[in-house]
This record gives C-alpha cells, sequence and structure tokens, in this order.
C-alpha cells in the first residue's frame, strides 16, 4: 500500500533524534477466540527505556538530549524538560553576559557532574525558595530521576 506524498514534507531536526509512528496491530477475532500470536504487550516490558548515560560526565549538549528522551518516555513532565534543557552554556550569548562577568567562555561540549550540580540547585531551592514547594518539588524529582539512573537496579547479571 502506498502512502500519498505529503504536501509539507518532515525532516528529522537532527539525524537519529527523530520521532517514528508505529501502528499497532489489532488482535484478529477468530470465533469465539482471539489471535494474540502478534501481541506484544506480554513479552516488552511495561516500564520506558531509561537510556544508558554516566550523569556525573555529560556535557550540556548532551544534556538537552536526554531531557527529550526523558521527556517523551514519560519519566518527566514538560516543566521539568524545560528545566533540564534550558542549559546556559548553549545560548548565544553567553560569552557576552555570564562568559564576560565570570571570565569563562561557553563550554557546551565540556563535561560536567549533573547529580552534583542538581543536588546544589536541590539545597539552593530549599534554602532560599521554601515556599515555592512546586520548584522544589520538581527539583527533587529531577534529582530523584538522576540517583535511579545513575545507580540502576534492573540490570542482569
Amino acid at each position: 500500500m502506498k502512502v500519498a506524498a505529503s504536501p509539507y514534507p518532515l525532516e528529522p531536526l537532527a539525524s537519529e533524534r527523530s520521532l517514528v509512528l508505529v501502528k499497532k496491530k489489532l488482535p484478529v477475532a477468530m470465533g469465539n477466540r482471539v489471535d494474540r500470536s502478534t501481541d506484544m504487550d506480554r513479552t516488552a516490558s511495561r516500564k520506558p527505556a531509561v537510556p544508558a548515560v554516566d550523569l556525573r560526565q555529560m556535557s550540556p549538549r548532551k544534556m538537552v538530549q536526554l531531557s527529550m528522551d526523558l521527556y517523551v518516555a514519560g519519566i518527566i513532565e514538560w516543566e521539568e524538560h524545560e528545566m533540564l534543557s534550558f542549559q546556559a552554556d548553549l545560548h548565544p550569548d553567553y560569552n557576552k553576559t555570564i562568559g564576560a562577568l565570570t571570565g569563562e567562555p561557553a563550554k557546551p561540549d565540556q563535561p560536567k557532574d549533573f547529580i552534583k550540580e542538581w543536588e546544589r540547585r536541590l539545597a539552593f531551592e530549599r534554602r532560599y525558595n521554601p515556599d515555592n514547594v512546586r520548584r522544589i518539588r520538581r527539583t527533587e524529582h529531577i534529582k530523584n530521576i538522576f540517583d535511579q539512573i545513575a545507580a540502576p537496579t534492573h540490570l542482569v547479571a
């Protein structure tokens, strides 16, 4: 079966980072029984796949990609994705603003320890914004996800 060409061609924003729609086959009725030989629900894990990454040696550019992966998998909400995907080092005016004040140029590909960074952010939010419970909870959620990624419990020996 051929699909008609769309007047709006779709191209992925980056190679190997596009979303792919998958059509799920419905069970075929066979009299009073249902053929479930193609049903993947029994064999596939219902837990979303989390990529294996080293959060203690990750660049800000890679963090933006991980943030999108976590959001698409349903692990984080949109607001948490916004918190994770905003990386100051990727801003085009970083060297004119923050870089000018600190004397350090942007380093979007320099690895850093994101677990420590989110521990510091959580401590900051708790100390200086104790009334913003929503922001504290979102920061805690991100830190807990990072802790789980850093120490996976689902590995098979």
